[in-house]
């Protein structure tokens, strides 16, 4: 389930309209912004995926070289789906039991939808997905050019 409530409003947006209600905007934690360097224990697959989206997301300005396990697992989890799906295509939906007892699931639904949620999750907290986008706000003393910038002046 996502995040509940109204998306958030960017930081321009909310100095444009004040703080009519008073609310305290509560401090974030933040974290020297920069791409980390890809772990070489990944595979081809996996290290295709971090050159995908590593470089927009530090482009965004969203990334840390903190968040190295995060978008490894991250990338770990996609080469595993990818993997799985070709299995799944390539083969029977079913698998026959050794024993002969009828059809059973195809054990590669599994690593599918293990990888699937996993990807899914971390899609989500690495902004990965328009929807966490949506939900973000720019991190404090971001000067990259944004395109809507002074669109409400």
């Amino acid at each position: 389930m996502g995040a509940r409530g109204p998306v958030p409003q960017p930081d321009n947006v909310r100095a444009l309209r004040g703080n009519p209600g008073g609310h305290t905007t509560p401090a974030r934690v933040t974290a020297k912004p920069g791409a980390p360097a890809a772990p070489s224990w990944l595979d081809t697959e996996a290290k295709a995926e971090w050159r995908r989206v590593v470089p927009e997301l530090d482009r965004l300005g969203v990334l840390s070289k903190v968040d190295r396990a995060a978008l490894a697992t991250y990338c770990a989890a996609w080469s595993k789906f990818v993997a799985a799906e070709k299995l799944l295509q390539g083969d029977d939906l079913v698998a026959e039991r050794r024993a002969g007892n009828g059809p059973a699931k195809n054990p590669a639904w599994q690593i599918w939808r293990e990888a699937a949620t996993t990807v899914a999750m971390l899609a989500k907290e690495l902004f990965v997905t328009p929807s966490s986008r949506l939900r973000s706000v720019k991190p404090e003393g971001d000067d990259g050019g944004d395109q809507g910038a002074g669109i409400l002046d």
